[in-house]
């Protein structure tokens, strides 16, 4: 083993078929010269570095006292899979206007005001709202409808709606979510691509109408096909306008057009009992040969945000 060998920090939650097969596949890549371990943290220090080259987060979005670790990492000059400033402001109605400027083919969209009032506010609170003209609203989405978090994912909260009577009935329980009201494609053919560095692209043919563990529908998708290069071509689109180094990206393709409707899964589904062992296999030797790379070529964070430039400057003494 190298005397300092890289080190590359895994952050996981519940899982646990990818964790121990991702650090494995490291270390037995990185020969010594790059290894990997669960990170371990318990009060992090202000400016305090982390002591990982690079970390991989699976968790913080759903355990919040990772997210203020995870930027110190970057402050302190650790690579992090993914980019926790973007994923804390990334949401799915950007995303949509995004992505359709970009010309990749996503559902009508429409983002509307939450249900219930907001903790500690009031109806002058809400002076800038106006009321919504739901016919309107109706008439450019259209029946039938996806309603969903703006910004949520997993599955949760989402609601099929064939008519007005099922929205107002579902929008009753969404409280003080803010929802999406997206057109519905009613599919034809459908994939969940896999994409790792943003270039890595695995497509997949699944179904989501199907119980859970029948989702992912066995062998490999024909790369020769049209419609499976422009999924391929459409999801490095996607990731390498968001900057997701880890990313699934789902197409409802219809007549021969593949619509993106749900891309921000910073970290997705990667479990060997659902997404099936040849799936398994492919990512996680694309995670680690990623990571790897990452760690080895020295690889920075993009340039977001007016502090960096300000600390290069104190670093070459301008």
């Amino acid at each position: 083993m190298a005397t300092n060998p890289k080190k590359i920090g895994l952050l996981v939650g519940f899982e646990d078929s990818f964790p121990h097969a991702f650090i494995n596949k490291v270390n037995e890549k990185g020969n010594g010269e790059v290894v990997a371990e669960f990170v371990r943290t318990s009060a992090p220090r202000m400016g305090e570095p982390s002591g990982y080259d690079l970390i991989v987060d699976r968790i913080s979005h759903e355990i919040p006292t990772y997210k203020p670790f995870l930027k110190n990492a970057v402050l302190t000059g650790t690579y992090v899979v993914n980019d926790p400033f973007w994923w804390l402001a990334d949401d799915k109605f950007f995303d949509a206007g995004l992505v359709d400027k970009l010309g990749v083919a996503h559902p009508k969209t429409a983002v509307i005001p939450s249900k219930r009032r907001f903790p500690r506010t009031t109806e002058m609170s809400y002076r800038n709202q106006a009321l919504v003209d739901w016919k309107e609203v109706f008439e450019y989405i259209g029946f039938p409808a996806i309603m969903k978090p703006y910004d949520g994912g997993g599955w949760r909260n989402v609601y099929k709606v064939n008519n007005a009577q099922e929205f107002f009935r579902a929008y009753e329980e969404t409280g003080t979510l803010v929802m999406i009201l997206q057109e519905c494609i009613e599919f034809d053919d459908y994939f969940r691509c896999l994409s790792i560095g943003k270039d890595n692209i695995l497509p997949i043919r699944y179904d989501p109408r199907a119980y859970f563990h029948e989702r992912y529908v066995p062998g490999f998708a024909d790369v020769n096909d049209p419609l499976v290069q422009r999924v391929i071509k459409d999801s490095k689109t996607i990731c390498h306008a968001l900057g997701y180094d880890m990313n699934s990206v789902e197409f409802a393709c219809k007549d021969g057009i593949p619509y993106a409707i749900d891309f921000m899964n910073p970290a997705p589904d990667m479990d060997y009992y659902s997404i099936r062992p040849e799936n398994f296999e492919w990512v996680v030797n694309a995670m680690a040969d990623m990571c790897i790379q990452y760690v080895k070529e020295g690889r920075k964070m993009p340039m977001h945000h007016p502090w960096q430039a300000m600390l290069d400057k104190q670093k070459v003494g301008v």
